[in-house]
């Protein structure tokens, strides 16, 4: 019997690989023209329009608590959806799409405690999308 596969969206944010299910996402943009958003959560960058929709940028460098670096890149966010309203990520490099069989869960965490293992057996971390909503409180 042949297991279902699930497929993610792999990015890196810092030199930390990190997967985000297929279903849930649009693309990978650039972005430039960012409005800011007074009096909001450290973890809303911005607002950007893209395609006809309103796009809440989200530092997600600010949720995982990773030490930001610095980089000349143009910004970079993986666009996706949750309860019909747009979401961009920033990250630092976009990636290709896996199939994956197996998910495991780590128990120490609370939040983003999905996983699944590479071939080199390296733990690629699942960020859900409603799961980063809800830290982000909006």
């Amino acid at each position: 019997m042949a297991s279902k596969s699930e497929q993610f969206v792999l990015f890196y944010i810092g030199q930390e690989q990190y997967a985000l299910p297929a279903l849930t996402v649009n693309k990978f943009i650039e972005f430039k023209d960012l409005t800011l958003i007074p009096k909001v959560n450290k973890e809303v960058k911005g607002l950007i329009y893209n395609n006809g929709h309103i796009i809440t940028i989200i530092d997600i460098k600010e949720i995982l608590k990773i030490k930001s670096t610095k980089s000349n890149k143009q910004p970079m966010c993986l666009i996706f959806e949750s309860s019909g309203h747009h979401y961009g990520l920033v990250v630092d490099q976009g990636g290709e799409i896996t199939s994956v069989n197996k998910i495991f869960t780590d128990r120490q965490k609370k939040i983003f405690n999905k996983y699944f293992k590479t071939k080199d057996k390296k733990n690629i971390y699942i960020l859900e999308a409603n799961q980063i909503v809800s830290q982000i409180g909006l």
